[in-house]
Order: structure tokens, then sequence, then C-alpha cells
């Protein structure tokens, strides 16, 4: 028997708690939210089209209803405001985690922490500070949604399923992140095969629209309806699938960097191989200068914002 707790019963919480109970990825699914009420009309409203779907028992609790769950999905948190220090929510972001996070270690001791919050490779590092687990089972969503975006604005430009096209966007979930070109590859070979192949020019100007496309995309979502909910439950579901489902895949999640690319104490999305005991293996590929430089200077802007954190 599988179980997943999801902390948070917002807009992102309770669509990844469709989304999972959906897809049957766990058997048992417990919302927990300091809102009660909305914690139990969302485990309600879900569970009433089960019969039409599979199987799952889907609930609202309390920390004790937590108890043996596999995976944590947390969600909760103050967002940014305009204009505010990323600091100030960083650290009552922090502060929340505090919290939260040993309530489901009394009662989940062995769990993995899949950290969506944001900005979610900051509190993945302090997830995983404060959790003391190993660092393969703390994980942050990273860049799996970024990356998604990625492939899907490539097959729209070139008119194919997003899912012919392997590549990540790596670093920071948020405005430093950079795309991994020289690791991007369409039908087994590199992008840059694929487009003298049907005669497109692949320019630097072409590159950096889609990058800014990807890192502005959320926000012109954010305006037209608010919080991006739907691809991101698609996210989770994706990387809690993965870890219980034992796959063996390989996504760009935030996880704990220790050495690869000389970089150490600090979180950021890279490919990395997930199955059922988390992180397997962080794969350091061979990247272009501009994409390590890029790398390095999204490192250093987690770190700077790590140091002044009260964990």
């Amino acid at each position: 028997m599988s179980k997943i707790t999801i902390v948070g019963a917002g807009s992102v919480g309770s669509t990844a708690a469709f989304s999972l109970a959906e897809n049957a990825i766990a058997d048992e699914i417990v919302i927990v939210d300091i809102n009660k009420n909305k914690s139990l009309g969302n485990a309600l409203d879900i569970a009433h089209g089960l019969p039409l779907l599979k199987p799952v028992n889907i609930y609202a609790g309390d920390y004790e209803d937590t108890k043996n769950s596999d995976i944590v999905v947390i969600t909760v948190g103050v967002p940014e405001v305009v204009g505010e220090s990323r600091l100030i929510p960083l650290q009552k972001n922090t502060d929340i985690l505090k919290g939260v996070i040993p309530q489901l270690l009394k009662y989940s001791p062995n769990t993995q922490i899949l950290m969506v919050s944001n900005p979610v490779d900051i509190l993945t590092y302090v997830a995983y500070k404060i959790s003391n687990l190993p660092k393969s089972k703390v994980i942050g969503l990273g860049t799996v949604l970024d990356s998604s975006r990625f492939k899907y604005l490539l097959g729209k430009e070139f008119n194919l399923d997003g899912r012919c096209i392997n590549g990540y966007m790596i670093g920071e979930h948020g405005d430093s992140q950079i795309a991994a070109w020289s690791k991007t590859s369409i039908a087994g070979g590199s992008i840059e095969e694929y487009c003298n192949t049907i005669g497109y020019e692949l320019s630097d100007d072409f590159k950096d629209n889609i990058e800014a496309q990807v890192k502005q995309t959320a926000f012109d979502v954010w305006e037209m309806k608010g919080p991006n909910c739907f691809c991101v439950a698609n996210a989770i579901k994706t990387v809690a699938e993965a870890i219980l489902r034992n796959e063996q895949t390989i996504l760009p999640i935030s996880t704990i960097i220790e050495g690869e690319y000389g970089i150490k104490d600090v979180s950021l999305s890279l490919p990395s191989i997930l199955g059922k005991n988390g992180v397997k293996k962080v794969l350091d590929l061979p990247l272009g200068d501009n994409e390590l430089n890029g790398f390095k200077n999204s490192a250093s802007i987690m770190k700077s914002l790590i140091d002044q954190l009260n964990i």
C-alpha cells in the first residue's frame, strides 16, 4: 500500500491531489491544511468522482493521519510580494517548514520530501537541513515544469509533439535558470542536426527567445487566471510516480549539489535518476561554456540567499 501526504490545500495542493488520485498514483492520499474545511472540501470533491475512475482512499486529516507516508508533498508557503525584499517571504517560509517538517517526520520518519513551495530550490535546501534526511530523500520540483515548457515551446516552433524532444532547463527554478542547449536532442540527434535536416536556422536570437518565454510564461498565466496549478500538478504527479513505481527515470528535479561542477552546499536542478529510494544519481553531464557559467551563476545567487537565512 502506497501513501502520499499533501500539505497545503490551495490551488496547487488541491490540483495535485486531483491529478494523483485521477491517475491512481498512490492507494492513499491525505490532505493536511490549517484550514480544515478547505482540505475536507477538496478531499470530498475529489472522492465523489472516484467511482468514475479508480479506487483511491483520499481524505482530509491532521498530522497523525499522515503516518507511514511514502512521500510528503509540501505546497504551503507565503508568496513573494512585489516591492518586498525576497528575504522576507523566504524567512517566513523557512519558519513554516520548521513547524511542518518535524510533525511530518514524527509520524513518517522514513518518508521522502517533495518540495513544491517557492522559491523551491532554497526551500529544498532548508528542508534538507531541518529534516536530517539523506539528500536522496529530499527533492524539489525544480525545473521539471520549466523543462516541460521548454519542450512544449520547441514542439510548437517545429510542429512536433513535445514528447519527441529531449531537453532540460537547469539551475534555479527562476530567473537564473538556463537551457542546456548542448544536451537538447530530437530523433536521436542534436537539435542542431535536426534543424539542419529541416532547413531551420537555429540562431542565438531564437535560443534567447525560447529561454525568455520559458521564464516569462508562468507570469503571463498568473496575470490571466491566477496561480499556475494544472501544469504544476502534472509535474508533481510525474515525480511521485517515478518514486512510487521505481521508474528509474531521469528528471531535472532540485537536489542537493555536492561537488557537481565544483559546486556544493546548495540545491539546484540537474537531470537526476529517480526511483523508489529517491535520487539515485545526479548527472553532471558535460556542458557548454556558457551553460556552465550560467549554472555557476545560478548557484551563486542561491547560495547568497541561503547564507542570509536563519535555518
